[in-house]
């Protein structure tokens, strides 16, 4: 029963650097801003992963925590080897969950400081995924209220963009109201009323 207790302690010791070593790598690339945006390591949520500066900024934030949490994980892995017993495990529970502990609290960190950085826009940052002023809100209102157009651009708040269109969808060159922050903007006047 005690070899069985020490051979899943060292198995479990050694899950806890791996993780280590990941979370400590990723903490060090984000906290450098070396980490590009990819799929699978680093803060990914849907603010952190609209443009590369937000997905850079949410890294160097995170960045800490992940070392932190990695030093959590290292200490519990040694206590897991160096105590005997099912206290071993215990310890071994306690460090992985306050390390997740932490790494959700500066993910979440994270993921708010990239919420204000704008996100990128194929069309220069004029259009409705640009994360700043729909120009698709502001659009009928000036059609409507005599806005002017000089050289293929509109005047004021859509100076330097392309002539707003009817479909909301069709600023940012999708053809659905699932992409972007289109969600809820496609619905007709009369479903609205």
């Amino acid at each position: 029963m005690v070899v069985t207790v020490s051979v899943l302690s060292i198995v479990i010791a050694s899950l806890l650097i791996v993780l280590a070593v990941v979370w400590s790598t990723t903490g060090i690339l984000g906290l450098t801003g070396r980490l590009q945006r990819n799929r699978w390591i680093g803060v990914r949520a849907d603010e952190t992963m609209r443009s590369a500066a937000g997905f850079t900024l949410a890294n160097r934030v995170a960045g800490p925590g992940l070392l932190g949490a990695s030093l959590i994980l290292v200490l519990g892995a040694v206590l897991t080897v160096a105590i005997s017993g099912w206290f071993s495990l215990l310890c071994a529970v306690v460090a992985l969950t306050a390390a997740l502990a932490v790494v959700g609290v500066v993910s979440g960190l994270g993921v708010r400081a990239a919420a204000t950085i704008p996100a990128e826009s194929a069309d220069g940052g004029c259009g409705c995924c640009s994360g700043g002023d729909d120009h698709a809100h502001d659009a009928p209102a000036a059609s409507t209220s005599g806005g002017t157009t000089s050289g293929g651009t509109t005047s004021g708040a859509d100076a330097g963009c392309a002539a707003p269109h009817d479909d909301p969808a069709a600023d940012c060159g999708t053809s659905s109201c699932g992409a972007c922050s289109l969600r809820g903007m496609c619905t007709t006047e009369t479903a609205q009323a």
